[in-house]
């Protein structure tokens, strides 16, 4: 029997944006986690088949789980969550981004625990005057019959998520920013981001 479900972590390597290696910030003090290893820990509550797509693997000897290198150089996370897929074989796949520096076990607890209608559940970020909303298809769960698409995409050099999300019609799971998990969503592109967190004290 399949198991039920698997995570893959996109831990990318450039940080063009960021201008350094985010994934080894240590924003819970100096001895304490790397952001890699606190989205590591924090999707091995969730499920006990992690992998972790990188560019680099041979730099990170100390992460216990599968390293994996992406099925196509250069083509995004769609590259990275293709070969977690086909690492892990579950029947649905657990999707994170690496930068999230706030994921909790009660965010995604709560997105494992609604009802699945369709082929992804993916959470969206509400627009107000304040924020933009948008996918975030980082923090989202996939079935397994989604891989065919993403192999199609990736075949043919369509590697934008948010068009191959649209295309799948998926699960809405609406979060505006009043919800508790608004921020727990934000990810670290560049240093304003970081900035940002620290000046509303949740890091």
């Amino acid at each position: 029997m399949m198991a039920e479900l698997g995570c893959v972590i996109i831990a990318g390597g450039k940080a063009r944006r960021f201008g350094s290696d985010k994934r080894r910030l240590r924003l819970w003090g100096e001895h304490g986690l790397t952001l890699l290893e606190h989205t590591l820990a924090v999707a091995q509550t969730m499920s006990n088949q992690v992998v972790i797509s990188l560019n680099d693997p041979t730099e990170w000897p100390e992460l216990s789980v599968p390293l994996l290198q992406d099925a196509v150089p250069d083509a995004g996370p769609l590259a990275g969550i293709v070969a977690g897929m086909r690492q892990l074989a579950t029947e649905w796949t657990l999707v994170l981004a690496a930068d999230l520096p706030l994921l909790s076990t009660g965010l995604l607890q709560e997105l494992l625990n609604l009802p699945r209608h369709s082929l992804a559940v993916v959470p969206q970020r509400q627009a107000d005057s304040q924020q933009r909303g948008g996918w975030e298809p980082l923090c989202a769960l996939y079935q397994r019959a989604c891989l065919p698409h993403f192999e199609q995409a990736l075949t043919t050099g369509q590697y934008r998520l948010t068009q191959l999300i649209e295309q799948l019609q998926p699960q809405v799971w609406p979060i505006t920013s009043t919800s508790p998990w608004y921020q727990h969503l934000h990810n670290l592109n560049r240093l304003d981001d970081l900035h940002q967190l620290a000046a509303v004290k949740v890091l």
